[in-house]
């Protein structure tokens, strides 16, 4: 029994030599134990702990473990020293984050192992480095938020469009590129009449604080009083944020392209000698409301078409133009002007007669604009007997017939 146990014997200890072939001769090796790869949060609680461990012989160690690279003043200490004794086999050392208020992406950092003075039985193992990612912090990709008034009265240009510029900034950090949206609210009009575009992306490229976006104001040439429209900022990619409190801005469109106009466009008149009135306002809806601009000057010309038939008046010998010009000019706050025209009564025998009155849209001057009716009618009624005077015209008139009923049977007098 005892020879059978012998091989046995030999065999363990055979199998433990290959095990621990390295520290045969005395050989001790230093390295990291667990975790070595971290990712924290920029918090003045976050510590990372970092456990150095001993394998092989016991001997006395000092292992380093230090930053690699500058120090960016991520952490308290980027340097820590630990000493293994005989008689341990492990160290725990710690490296605390350092909270700041500088705006950072996430960073990655390597800490090594090394040994300080270590005996020649000594050497590192693996793994002897340790990685530490701070993720970003302090909104390091900024807050977005209007920089400029919150409300910003505008004219709508006449004849062209006209660019608001709408200024956002990024405060705290400008890492990477970074998208907001905006969307246009309002009214009472749909903002797409007046505005353009009415929903977008504004883009901050890397390191870029300052963005001024052109907004456009378009020249509709609708009657309109004052439109006031929000412009706001609705969502942001790239890891940014949005000041709530800053978020939105006020665009005050002013009141603009006061309307232009007759009252009616058919007048019918009697002749006789009287001044016709022809009312042409502006600033007036079908309602008599007042709407569109009214504080400057407005100033529009018009014609007089007349023709050659009898059907039409003739200028000067039907009717008199009173105007001592052709233009029609409305003073600041003033809706209401009038043509003059002076109708000539005379004998001679006329039927309806008409002429007409043009406003010239090319010749408006002022925020304002053409609508109808711009042409007006005027028709004098048929006077002086145009269509004659019937009546009899006989002999009996003259004298007195007498007429025998037996004898005549046709009477042709009349």
């Amino acid at each position: 029994c005892s020879i059978s146990r012998m091989p046995s014997a030999s065999l363990l200890v055979n199998l433990l030599s290959a095990l621990f072939i390295p520290f045969v001769f005395g050989e001790t090796e230093i390295r990291f134990a667990g975790q070595t790869k971290f990712v924290v949060n920029e918090t003045s609680t976050t510590v990372i702990r970092l456990v150095i461990e001993r394998i092989g012989e016991p001997a006395n160690v000092t292992a380093i473990v230090s930053l690699y690279g500058d120090d960016t003043g991520d952490f308290f200490d980027t340097y820590a020293a630990a000493f293994i004794p005989v008689g341990e086999t492990n160290r725990t050392v710690y490296i605390a984050v350092c909270d700041d208020d500088l705006p950072e992406p996430d960073e990655t950092f390597i800490f090594h192992l090394t040994l300080q003075k270590p005996p020649a039985n000594v050497k590192l193992g693996w793994p002897r480095t340790v990685t530490v990612t701070i993720l970003s912090n302090d909104n390091a990709f900024g807050i977005i938020s209007f920089n400029m008034p919150f409300s910003v009265t505008v004219s709508e240009p006449r004849s062209r469009n006209e660019s608001v510029p709408l200024t956002l900034i990024r405060e705290k950090g400008t890492y990477g590129m970074v998208t907001v949206t905006f969307e246009v609210e309002g009214g009472p009009n749909p903002p797409e009449e007046d505005l353009s575009p009415v929903k977008g992306n504004i883009t901050f490229p890397p390191g870029r604080a300052t963005v001024v976006y052109n907004l456009t104001v378009l020249d509709d040439e609708v009657p309109e009083n004052d439109e006031i429209f929000l412009i706001q900022l609705k969502s942001v990619e790239g890891g940014a944020e949005i000041n709530t409190s800053r978020s939105s801005v006020e665009i005050i469109i002013k009141k603009n392209d006061s309307p232009v106009r007759f009252l009616q466009n058919v007048y019918l008149v009697p002749e006789e000698d009287h001044i016709l009135l022809i009312p042409v306002v502006r600033g007036k809806d079908d309602n008599g409301n007042l709407i569109g601009s009214d504080e400057y000057e407005v100033s529009i010309s018009y014609v007089i078409i007349t023709g050659n038939s009898t059907a039409h008046a003739q200028q000067n010998l039907d009717f008199i133009d009173l105007q001592p010009t052709t233009t029609i000019v409305f003073p600041p706050f003033i809706h209401e002007s009038h043509l003059k025209f002076q109708i000539v009564d005379d004998t001679i025998p006329e039927i309806a007669e008409s002429f007409h009155v043009v406003l010239l849209k090319d010749t408006l001057q002022g925020d304002a604009v053409l609508l109808g009716p711009s042409i007006v009618q005027i028709t004098i009624k048929p006077n002086d007997k145009p269509y004659g005077v019937l009546s009899f015209n006989s002999i009996l008139f003259e004298r007195t017939v007498v007429i025998d009923e037996d004898t005549t049977s046709r009477y042709g007098l009349f």
